[in-house]
């Protein structure tokens, strides 16, 4: 029941508190017209890829870290744990549910602080694109190294350490706050694969994005054009 109610969640927040922001410059990423359910979908970086600028950089992390994403991905964190019941110390109810909100979002500070300072080091660029392919398959194999991926400053794909050291960073470093029951290794890695199964989400969503459209608007576009019948 408990893992039910985690992956309902994962593929929730996914769904919905991860909402960027895409520039008008790709058609395939509009969403005027559409309804708010769609819009909140999460929507991949525009494309043809550019090297991004420090301001593209900073502006990524403050959307991460300091705008209502930033605010429903530790509302669904906390839910996890809450639904979890994990630190058991910190019991049940609205008061422990808020102290399971701040948690979360300090554990996400970190790692968006993390990559941050880290993307800037290594000249690397986090950002989301979509993989380019028509197969699913090959598609669904772009989104599973995503969260390990990144592009330099030459455009070329390749391990980002920054994303991967601020996993590791998120996963670690709340231990400070954290009670007896979180401490140990086996906490660090299921929070890492909570982190990496929470991106992988996400970025799922931001690879079908288009396709979700589309469908969508097939189907309007079918039924404005179907004769009724009387």
């Amino acid at each position: 029941m408990r893992t039910n109610y985690l992956l309902g969640l994962l593929l929730s927040g996914a769904l919905i508190c991860s909402a960027q922001t895409a520039g008008p410059a790709d058609p395939t990423l509009d969403a005027s017209g559409l309804p708010a359910y769609l819009k909140l979908l999460a929507k991949p970086a525009p494309e043809p890829w550019r090297k991004i600028t420090e301001e593209k950089r900073f502006d990524h992390f403050a959307f991460l870290s300091f705008s209502a994403y930033a605010g429903l991905s530790a509302l669904f964190g906390g839910a996890i744990g809450q639904g979890l019941d994990s630190p058991h110390e910190w019991g049940q109810g609205w008061g422990p549910y808020g102290v399971r909100v701040a948690s979360s979002y300090g554990s996400n500070f970190v790692a968006n602080t993390t990559t941050y300072g880290t993307s800037a080091v290594f000249r690397e660029d986090n950002r989301y694109f979509r993989s380019g392919r028509d197969r699913f398959g090959a598609r669904l194999a772009h989104v599973i190294v995503s969260p390990y991926a990144a592009h330099n400053n030459a455009g070329h794909y390749r391990f980002s350490a920054s994303s991967f050291l601020g996993g590791a960073a998120g996963s670690t470093i709340p231990l400070m706050w954290s009670p007896a029951s979180w401490q140990g290794w086996n906490n660090v890695a299921i929070n890492y694969s909570l982190w990496y199964g929470t991106l992988a989400g996400i970025n799922f969503v931001r690879e079908f994005y288009p396709n979700i459209v589309g469908y969508y608007r097939n189907r309007q576009w079918s039924k404005a054009n179907t004769p009724s019948r009387k």
